[in-house]
């Protein structure tokens, strides 16, 4: 017995680090994921940003056609007022350009509300594409370094899997199965050490008759709470 779990704790040593290189190969792929979404939001902060120019600039030409119109309307009308016959007929004049000069004042302050807008939207794309650009340079480096890494990782993998492979070969069958099926559901760990009866898997303590019988060494027992095999781990002094 005292065999079987040495061949299983070796298995679980050599799954716990096939784990870690997993891990660790994850967190560069999920690392490399957030700089992707992060450059594509700015990207599509961007395309709004501009978005919103356009529609700006689109405005001010209309207001820029609308105040030539008005204002050419307006001297029209002045040059009428010199060839009025009645005085219904020039206070009208007088009326309508004077509404003519309130439009174009109304047209000029928008156009200057635009102007301004533009302006502060222009400062906010410019931030916006300098990020980009600065977190596209970042992506880039980051690339490299994940997948260097990442190369290095998997060649370490691929020694451990070897590793692990022939050590499996030293496990009983009916053990192995039932040792995968505990490693997939407690988080990797099949095995738990149990130190003055407590259970180093769930921090559980175990039945005193149970703890006399691991100490003993001569069946394959499980822990009650989290069903793990145990063995006997000595306190450290």
């Amino acid at each position: 017995m005292k065999v079987d779990i040495g061949n299983l704790l070796q298995l679980q040593s050599i799954d716990l680090e096939i784990g870690r290189l997993e891990e660790e190969m994850a967190e560069g792929a999920a690392d490399i994921e957030a700089r992707q979404k992060s450059i594509a939001a700015r990207q599509a902060s961007i395309v709004e940003l501009e978005g919103k120019l356009a529609i700006c600039e689109t405005r001010r030409r209309e207001l820029d056609g609308e105040v030539e119109d008005e204002t050419a309307k307006i001297k029209e009308r002045q040059t009428k007022l010199m060839n009025v016959q009645t005085n219904r007929e020039y206070q009208s004049l007088l009326k309508e350009i004077e509404d003519g000069k309130r439009g174009v004042k109304l047209r000029e302050d928008e156009t200057v509300q635009l102007l301004e807008q533009v302006e502060l939207i222009q400062g906010r794309l410019s931030e916006q594409k300098n990020l980009c650009e600065a977190e596209e340079k970042l992506l880039a480096e980051a690339n490299a370094k994940v997948a260097t890494l990442t190369e290095d990782l998997t060649a370490q993998k691929s020694k451990v899997v070897k590793s692990r492979e022939a050590k499996a070969k030293d496990v009983d069958a009916a053990l192995l199965k039932r040792y995968e099926l505990l490693r997939s559901r407690r988080n990797g760990q099949a095995l738990a050490g149990v130190t003055d009866g407590v259970c180093k898997g769930c921090y559980m303590n175990i039945p005193p008759q149970l703890y006399i019988e691991l100490q003993k060494a001569e069946q394959m027992l499980s822990c009650p709470s989290c069903n793990r095999i145990m063995f006997h781990e000595k306190a450290e002094a």
